[in-house]
């Protein structure tokens, strides 16, 4: 005779958790940081030139459009058609950013974890999932 299949909630004791997991890859990662302080800051320093240059482009863009004689001139359906183009751009740039974060985007050693170890998935991924749908929600909505 067969058992039944055992289902989440009868899952043998000795099983890790997803948070146990969790907190074995993370001390992990900690153990094989080898970036010194200059990487840090090189780093640092490149985002925010990347940040400060693409920032100042966007502002002094809107700036010339919104200055200029010809944008109160615009048809209505023109202008609504502009906002969904924007709309839609800041949600692709936010899902696109937001990604790193969540389940949707995973390391190679994370993967082959996730997927070899007998750990419930659901745990594992849906807090990350829910981060990523408010962060894009609310970086849409800015």
């Amino acid at each position: 005779m067969t058992a039944p299949p055992a289902t989440i909630a009868e899952a043998p004791a000795g099983l890790p958790t997803a948070r146990q997991v969790r907190t074995h890859l993370r001390r992990a990662r900690r153990r094989h940081h080898e970036h010194s302080l200059g990487d840090v800051l090189g780093d640092a320093y490149v985002m925010v030139l990347f940040v400060g240059m693409y920032g100042w482009f966007a502002i002094s863009a809107s700036r010339d459009m919104l200055d200029s004689p010809t944008v109160g001139q615009a048809e209505p359906g023109v202008r609504w058609w502009l906002a969904v183009a924007a709309l839609l751009t800041g949600a692709g740039l936010a899902w696109r950013g937001l990604r790193a974060f969540g389940p949707l985007l995973v390391t190679p050693a994370t993967q082959s974890w996730v997927t070899s170890a007998p750990v419930d998935r659901r745990a594992w991924l849906a807090p990350r999932l829910a981060a990523l749908l408010v962060g894009a929600a609310a970086g849409t909505a800015l």
